[in-house]
């Protein structure tokens, strides 16, 4: 074992247990430790029993040498053999370790139970219980002291409960050691979590930055390339064959789901709410719903697709960022073209629900398996295999949507079915009248 018994035990609740031990059956009780050589527990109102030149116990009491052999060699640590060698602590008083106890008597005798504490195969203590007169003695001569009479059993019983004690204390001081332990290792790995997130941090301001420059740097040279080609598609730079028009057409819709990717980068960082700034203002709903379908057109035009619009003729006023509104309207918006049978209907409808205004986009498209459901708003998730998959997308669409409705205020569910279509609900709050009115104010 690594560790000593005052390493291990609390010697104050040692003192403790042991005092009212000894209070407990009116007998004197001495804690030795052999490792240092010391007294660790000695009982009120009586003397230190003593071991003499010859390695005798004294009585307490009477002070008289015990039996005269060198029975009492195991309180030291090291004892010299003949040969000169110390011999180790293991060795020293071998025969005690298994054996509960041992008496001694001393001249009046008065009897002395002496037993070593072992603990996986240490001898950590030395406890002396006495002195007490046995029951068969008690015609013998005595010192005046109140000395307790005491018969074997119940030495048996004083030894056993002792050394529960002593197992108790030395188990919770293992524990104790354990824990510390454990709480140094906490530490240590807290200090390496710390870094850890210092390194992760740092790793998420170069992602932010990279994603910035590389969407920066994109997006100027679409805007330019997007500019020839529609200035080329309307004409203005020379007619254009319907083979070229059409080729032109196709070039621009790509062009756009190009912008749509890159727009898409801008919210890959997870704390969406931190890194984007929403502008809320008075927004007539029915206007961002026209504006993405205009942005749409050469897509559904691709597909031969119908919209079919049902907004009331007085649309209720919401408080919204038209742009991050736009966003997340055309990311359904394409979906529901993407998925749709060509030359079908998409139904785009609102309604006023008390103090929120509905919105619902509706495709009779190939619809989405009901165990698919609970996972298509996370992001990056896709329900095909990337080696199989039919569609273009980089599975961002639907979770941006939902973290610009949610810091709208908002809901967004979606209903489907295999082969049925699908319909994706979207529930904002409206203008409260006092917000109205400051913004007529101003």
């Amino acid at each position: 074992m690594e560790h000593g018994f005052t390493d291990l035990v609390n010697i104050g609740q040692l003192q403790d247990l042991m005092d009212c031990f000894s209070r407990a059956y009116s007998i004197s009780c001495t804690v030795f430790d052999p490792l240092n050589e010391t007294i660790l527990f000695l009982s009120k109102d009586h003397s230190i029993p003593c071991i003499d030149e010859n390695n005798e116990l004294d009585c307490s009491i009477c002070h008289c040498p015990s039996i005269r052999e060198s029975s009492l060699s195991f309180f030291s640590r090291k004892e010299k053999m003949r040969d000169g060698k110390d011999k180790s602590k293991c060795e020293i008083g071998s025969r005690f370790l298994n054996t509960k106890y041992q008496l001694y008597k001393c001249r009046h005798d008065l009897e002395h139970a002496v037993f070593p504490f072992v603990f996986e195969g240490e001898h950590l203590a030395s406890v002396i219980m006495g002195p007490f007169l046995s029951e068969s003695n008690v015609s013998c001569e005595i010192p005046a002291h109140d000395i307790p009479v005491i018969s074997h059993s119940e030495i048996e019983n004083m030894v056993n409960r002792s050394e529960k004690f002593l197992d108790l204390l030395v188990n919770a001081g293992m524990l104790n050691l354990k824990l510390m332990g454990y709480k140094s290792l906490l530490i240590s790995n807290e200090k390496e979590l710390s870094r850890s997130r210092e390194k992760v941090s740092s790793l998420d301001r170069m992602k932010k930055e990279l994603i910035s420059i590389f969407s920066h740097e994109l997006r100027t040279p679409l805007s330019i390339i997007k500019g020839y080609n529609e200035l080329l598609y309307d004409g203005i730079l020379g007619t254009v064959c319907s083979e070229q028009t059409d080729a032109l057409d196709k070039s621009l819709l790509s062009i756009n789901r190009l912008e749509r990717i890159v727009d898409s980068l801008q919210y890959i960082d997870v704390s969406h709410h931190e890194s984007h700034i929403y502008d809320f203002l008075p927004l007539n709903l029915s206007d961002v719903v026209e504006t993405t379908l205009v942005h749409s057109t050469r897509a559904m035009k691709e597909k031969k697709l119908k919209v079919h619009t049902d907004f009331p003729d007085n649309m209720p006023v919401i408080h919204g960022d038209g742009k991050k509104l736009f966003h997340a309207l055309s990311y359904l918006l394409d979906n529901a073209i993407k998925f749709s049978p060509r030359g079908s209907t998409i139904s785009i409808s609102a309604r006023k629900e008390d103090d929120r205004v509905c919105l619902c986009i509706r495709d009779n498209g190939v619809g989405i398996p009901e165990d698919k459901l609970p996972y298509i708003f996370e992001a990056f998730y896709q329900g095909d295999s990337p080696l199989t998959r039919t569609q273009s997308g980089i599975g961002l669409g639907l979770n941006i949507c939902q973290r610009i409705i949610h810091c709208h205020n908002g809901n967004i569910r979606v209903e489907s079915r295999k082969n049925e279509g699908s319909a994706f609900h979207i529930d904002l709050p409206l203008i409260a009248p006092e917000d109205r009115l400051i913004y007529q104010a101003e």
